[in-house]
């Protein structure tokens, strides 16, 4: 039920939603990829939980959608969601499931080493690449399982790694000066444990390597990382439209080195910053209950000051709008992201600050 706070286009969608996992089998890289889809369907939806982890603790998701009901007709706009690091394909389901309400096919991906259970330190290196290369494959093989998913008008979903990760498989390439450059000017803060294997990474996903992918259209990163790796002319070229949603006091991901650079510096002509005052890494994550009986995963979700149901119907708002925008075309729903925030009830804008670059 939507809360009374809520802004409109939190409100479930239209569509009722089914709900499949595929294996999506890379055979030039030797890598098996599980994805959650969600997707417009025909038929009633049903309660269910989603069996997820966090950290070492199992966790039940509750959720609303029929397990492989059969899809509606039409063809709907393909989005690949990517999680944090470690993180799971379930990470942030709400939304995900939110999104196939309103007429889009979501394909949320575990990255192979990159879960809780995988995740080694190679792999914080190695999935630099593979994780980009997960979203591209994943594009084509989801449309080729789910037939009503339109590759053609694709659109990416990343959180923390994972907002890296959309940002590269888009078209932003590394670029090891500028990671240098910003390594020497901070003591080898944050990103700079990349630096000594970026030669490498650089030759495989660097930005004068990667191309932009003429599927992609548009691009939706919460709390995204690595702003470095890619830097201020990668960015540069960026011309996608191009949404950044984050905490102001996100001390992982931080706000002025990572989100808001890569704000600053993307070239889009439609780009957007979605900042939650006082927030920090996570208020865009589901945080079962269950965590609560192991303190080391409490903290992998845990919010300290906003009301993390809220923060999620603020993400379900503007990533309806933004994509709604960009890959159906609806100008209705795209009238939202604007910085005056209309729609939004009296006092239901404390703390929410858009701003906008068109």
């Amino acid at each position: 039920m939507k809360r009374p706070d809520a802004p409109p286009l939190a409100a479930r969608g239209g569509a009722a939603v089914g709900v499949k996992t595929l294996q999506l089998t890379d055979s030039s890289r030797q890598r098996t990829i599980t994805a959650e889809v969600w997707y417009p369907a025909t038929g009633t939806e049903q309660s269910l939980i989603y069996q997820a982890q966090v950290g070492q603790t199992p966790v039940r998701i509750a959720g609303r959608a029929s397990r492989d009901a059969a899809p509606a007709g039409g063809s709907f706009p393909l989005i690949v969601a990517s999680h944090g690091q470690p993180g799971t394909r379930f990470q942030f389901a709400y939304l995900n499931e939110h999104l196939a309400s309103w007429g889009f096919v979501v394909a949320s991906l575990d990255h192979p080493g990159s879960t809780y259970q995988t995740l080694t330190q190679q792999n914080y290196i190695s999935s630099i690449v593979d994780r980009p290369l997960d979203l591209l494959f994943a594009i084509g093989e989801v449309a080729k399982q789910i037939p009503s998913a339109d590759a053609t008008k694709v659109g990416l979903l990343g959180y923390s790694y994972g907002g890296y990760s959309v940002i590269n498989a888009a078209g932003a390439g590394l670029d090891g000066q500028a990671l240098s450059e910003y390594c020497r000017a901070t003591s080898n803060e944050g990103p700079c444990f990349a630096l000594p294997f970026f030669v490498q990474l650089e030759a495989q996903r660097g930005m004068n390597v990667i191309k932009p992918d003429p599927r992609i259209k548009a691009v939706f990163a919460m709390a995204p990382y690595g702003q470095p790796w890619i830097g201020a002319k990668s960015l540069a070229n960026f011309k996608l439209p191009l949404f950044v949603a984050v905490g102001e006091a996100d001390d992982v991901a931080t706000y002025r080195r990572d989100a808001l650079e890569y704000f600053r510096q993307a070239g889009s002509p439609n780009k957007y910053l979605l900042t939650l005052t006082a927030a920090q890494h996570n208020p865009f994550v589901e945080c079962p209950p269950e965590v609560r009986s192991r303190e080391d995963d409490f903290w992998r979700c845990w919010e300290p000051v906003w009301d993390q149901e809220r923060a999620h119907d603020l993400a379900r708002h503007f990533a309806t709008a933004f994509f709604a925008q960009f890959l159906q075309n609806n100008s209705e729903a795209g009238r939202y992201l604007n910085p005056s925030l209309p729609g939004f009830k009296p006092r239901t804008t404390v703390g929410v600050r858009l701003e906008a670059s068109k």
